[in-house]
């Protein structure tokens, strides 16, 4: 199975918070909450979004966003997968219903104002997609999680 580089982009959120104000009592805007996709980009409630950047042989998409707030922003869609089998190349791409959660916050380089999602929480509420991993003999079995956590890069 073909390694995940994971890097999304999401920016803004449902209801704008409240502005801050400075001594001099002006206004200033509230910091706006972004997940940077794999070009850099950043993006508004993306209905799709790509999770393994080297090969696009996972990520998600028909997402439909149920909240978006600084604190995290929660959609439901479709992941797909490639299995990779017999190679990534010739491998099928399997869909698995999704409900995502990004979440974590850090700052933007070069965007002051903005701060990134860090994390993506992945739940399974029907099948669930082989997640590889190496056991205590070395060996590299197949588990399916019910939900796994990933950090999102920058």
């Amino acid at each position: 199975m073909a390694a995940l580089g994971l890097s999304l982009a999401l920016v803004g959120s449902a209801s704008p918070a409240p502005a801050a104000v400075t001594r001099a009592g002006s206004a200033a805007a509230a910091p706006q909450h972004v997940v940077l996709d794999c070009t850099g980009k950043a993006q508004l409630k993306p209905g799709t979004i790509a999770l393994a950047c080297a090969d696009n042989g996972t990520g998600l998409t028909n997402l439909h966003w149920t909240s978006w707030t600084p604190q995290l922003a929660s959609a439901y869609g479709t992941e797909w997968q490639n299995d990779c089998q017999p190679n990534c190349a010739q491998g099928h791409i399997h869909n698995y219903p999704v409900v995502a959660t990004v979440w974590g916050s850090a700052a933007v380089q070069g965007h002051p104002g903005e701060l990134r999602y860090t994390e993506a929480t992945l739940s399974y509420p029907k099948g669930r997609p082989a997640v590889y991993v190496t056991n205590c003999t070395g060996k590299v079995v197949a588990t399916h999680p019910v939900s796994q956590t990933l950090p999102l890069g920058a």
